[in-house]
């Protein structure tokens, strides 16, 4: 065994359709055989004293990340910098998990522990909050607020599925004005757009795809932005999204910038006025954030994921 032979793992026992701390287990004993020195932990801050600990020690190899997005997101935001993380995909979609090719398959994931190869990934802030993947505002972003709302257990596809039908035809399309950050470090001028999406890397829920290329290093964000509400707009544009041909649509646009600002269109307007139209909710790596205004600016940080992509 190298000097660093100690794996952290952070498991979130909430995460995808059934608890994963079974998983988590067999990968703690399958790394324990293995000869690694192997801890799980159910709790977040115990898990990063750990963490820092065992660097500060020098036995640090990596913190394995036992869950989904939002879980790798809170995991890296605790632990020490560069430190090498490795996915154990275990949420409902595990969109980084995919990208950088890492499976919830106990054998696979030693391997990967013992190779641990990495790849640089920026790290992006969305209103303080680190962000891995994705932030976006509108039509999602309100199906996600909906579905964690009125979770009842461990999320499914089913509830996301029930949840587009139950926010289609109520959703309202609201608008919102979204800045940018020149190259000159000062915000532009204000658009306006009812749907925005923010990538830091080229994926999405089920398989769809937004934009279909980014850098995950570059410092930028990828960003896409609908412009015209209202429900048969806004419908259309959705099914844009999902058949995959939004970029013809002339009310898409696609901007990079290194952070973004966005804020409701009337931000005093009336208080009679519908509650979904002065709350606009807005996702962060496929977790529920809160409503407008959001910023995402690159923190000038990158992480250390580890791998399974062939270099």
């Amino acid at each position: 065994m190298p000097p660093e032979s100690t794996v952290i793992i952070a498991a979130n026992p909430k995460s995808g359709a059934r608890s994963g701390l079974g998983s988590a287990s067999a990968l703690r004993d399958a790394l324990e055989r293995r000869g690694y020195v192997a801890e799980l932990f159910t709790d977040v801050d115990e898990m990063a004293r750990r963490a820092q600990a065992s660097r500060r020690e020098g036995t640090l190899r990596t913190v394995v990340s036992a869950g989904g997005d939002g879980t790798a997101s809170l995991v890296l935001s605790k632990i020490p910098a560069a430190t090498p993380l490795t996915l154990f995909p275990l949420g409902s979609e595990n969109l980084a998990a995919k990208y950088f090719g890492m499976t919830s398959r106990v054998d696979e994931t030693v391997l990967k522990i013992d190779r641990l190869r990495t790849e640089p990934l920026d790290l992006f802030l969305a209103n303080g909050r680190l962000t891995l993947l994705v932030a976006s505002v509108g039509f999602d972003a309100e199906v996600v607020r909906q579905v964690h709302e009125n979770r009842q257990s461990h999320v499914t596809r089913t509830a996301y599925h029930r949840g587009i039908l139950r926010t289609m035809f109520r959703y309202r399309w609201p608008r919102f004005q979204v800045r940018f950050l020149g190259p000159d470090g000062a915000w532009g001028e204000a658009i306006e757009g009812n749907w925005v999406f923010a990538f830091n890397v080229p994926r999405y829920a089920a398989g769809i795809r937004i934009i279909e290329s980014t850098s995950i290093s570059d410092g930028l964000l990828d960003v896409g932005l609908f412009r015209g509400g209202g429900l048969c707009r806004g419908l259309l544009n959705y099914a844009m999204v999902v058949a995959g041909v939004h970029h013809r649509a002339p009310s898409w646009r696609r901007f990079q910038t290194s952070g973004l600002r966005v804020e409701l269109a009337s931000p005093d307007a009336p208080a009679g006025q519908p509650a979904e139209d002065r709350n606009v909710a807005f996702q962060i790596d496929g977790d529920p954030g809160g409503f407008l205004p959001l910023e995402v600016i690159y923190s000038g940080r990158k992480a250390m994921i580890v791998s399974g992509n062939e270099s």
